[in-house]
């Protein structure tokens, strides 16, 4: 090959390495381009809700205890607040005449809604409940008793028998008026004849004035 042939073919060959040179550019990558995101990590699952703890029964009983006490010194300051105002008196007796086969297992009295006797949780012993005398507003009013009445428990072959048994609670609610003066007195006899489960509560009021 001459010369001129030469210098013809590295013309040419330049020519195609110029004209291949944009595509090779293209195809390879970028030095300083950017890595690719790396892909993110879940996140962690949140720990389960802690179960709420139990109450504490004796916080719980030591706030019963107190609010019953400031009820009650209420109840006191109240009392003698009436006793300024009014001078009409009020009290009651209930005699319970359902033994030996029945007892009263809680009593409440309420006059117009408000308490005004509770026994509690204080067991009934005895036949008789005596209501002391308090000042009362004169004229008509509603006078409640709730009796719990449940059969009598005893003792038969070391085991006690009836205080499971099947009980009742009875409410009567009288229309009363209470003297402008004086001590007015409520008298209540309550009884029971029935058996379980058919009961036949009784409960008798006879109102007394004394001047």
């Amino acid at each position: 090959m001459g010369p001129a042939a030469r210098a013809r073919a590295r013309i040419f060959v330049a020519s195609l390495l110029a004209a291949a040179a944009p595509r090779m550019a293209a195809a390879s990558p970028p030095t300083n381009a950017a890595p690719p995101p790396e892909r993110a990590e879940a996140a962690p699952p949140s720990p389960p809700a802690r179960a709420e703890a139990a109450p504490d029964l004796d916080k719980l009983r030591a706030e019963y205890d107190r609010l019953r006490e400031e009820l009650f010194k209420a109840r006191v300051r109240s009392q003698k607040a009436s006793e300024k105002v009014f001078p009409s008196r009020m009290d009651v007796h209930l005699r319970w005449k359902g033994g030996p086969d029945f007892v009263i297992r809680k009593a409440r009295m309420l006059l117009d809604g408000a308490e005004l006797w509770d026994s509690a949780d204080r067991p009934q012993t005895d036949d008789v409940i005596d209501v002391s005398a308090r000042s009362v507003k004169p004229g008509p009013h509603a006078f409640t008793v709730r009796l719990e009445v449940r059969p009598k428990t005893e003792v038969k072959g070391g085991t006690k028998t009836g205080a499971d048994k099947l009980g009742y609670t009875s409410e009567h609610t009288f229309a009363i008026v209470v003297a402008d003066s004086g001590l007015t007195h409520l008298a209540l006899t309550a009884d029971e004849d029935g058996n379980p489960p058919e009961y036949e509560p009784e409960l008798e009021l006879e109102i007394e004035l004394e001047k």
